[in-house]
């Protein structure tokens, strides 16, 4: 795997623009500003140049779906508002010439997505581990729907726990051959509805393929998992009143 993200990363020029560009979200506590910022990273960098961050903080690496960050929005304010944790978040739409699809496509397609998003991940894991103020021992990845596939098969021991949202972490359409790169006692958190469009039992797009809807299968024998299956839920699961309470709750139980 190691070696198709670094081909990745040469094949396009500007990939730096994809961490220049993250949406974060950073707590006012540790800034000294009045309010929480919500933005770009560029732009926080910009408009606050001589700003130090002293303290280390708990951070979540997280990567957006493919339509951007509009559920990752409301995650973002409940990881800072809620859990006090730094929010960043790659922006995968800044980098020229990334591979895009409306599904159905051929799984040869979509495996050109994954090399870019899990290239993402590298990238960013990289960048963030040079920052002093990201904790190192909090650092924590989280990924939805096509991040959250990324998320949860990219192979490595930097992170403190992974949560997953609206993928069932299983094969599937859109990746034949899953297996979770997290180590078998990581904390994980995969939250799924039971009316996913593209990943439930019922979704026209798994018709040729045996699945569950849900992780339990990938995740039943890792000591520190769980799975939430939310009734009557789509894609869409931001729209469920339960999800920012297991999200949150994760991220306080997990940060030391």
């Amino acid at each position: 795997m190691q070696n198709k993200i670094k081909k990745t990363l040469k094949k396009y020029a500007n990939f730096g623009d994809t961490f220049r560009y993250a949406f974060v979200g950073i707590p006012k506590e540790i800034t000294g500003l009045d309010n929480h910022f919500y933005g770009t990273y560029d732009a926080f960098l910009q408009q606050y140049p001589d700003i130090e961050i002293a303290q280390k903080v708990p951070t979540v690496l997280y990567m957006h779906g493919s339509s951007g960050l509009y559920t990752g929005d409301i995650y973002r304010r409940y990881i800072v508002e809620e859990a006090g944790a730094l929010f960043f978040a790659p922006n995968s739409h800044k980098l020229h010439g990334r591979p895009t699809y409306t599904s159905p496509v051929e799984e040869k397609h979509y495996i050109k997505v994954h090399k870019v998003r899990l290239a993402e991940i590298q990238y960013s894991l990289k960048r963030l581990k040079k920052l002093p103020f990201v904790d190192q021992n909090n650092l924590f990845l989280m990924g939805n729907s096509e991040g959250g596939l990324a998320a949860a098969i990219y192979r490595s021991r930097a992170f403190k726990g992974r949560i997953i949202t609206a993928f069932s972490c299983e094969s599937s359409y859109f990746y034949t051959r899953f297996k979770l790169g997290t180590k078998k006692d990581e904390p994980f958190l995969n939250i799924i509805g039971t009316h996913d469009q593209f990943f439930s039992t019922s979704s026209a797009l798994n018709r040729q393929y045996t699945v569950q809807g849900n992780g339990i299968e990938a995740l039943k024998k890792y000591t520190h998992a769980k799975i939430v299956i939310l009734t009557k839920t789509k894609h869409d699961i931001t729209a469920n009143p339960y999800v920012k309470d297991e999200v949150v709750s994760f991220l306080k139980l997990w940060i030391a």
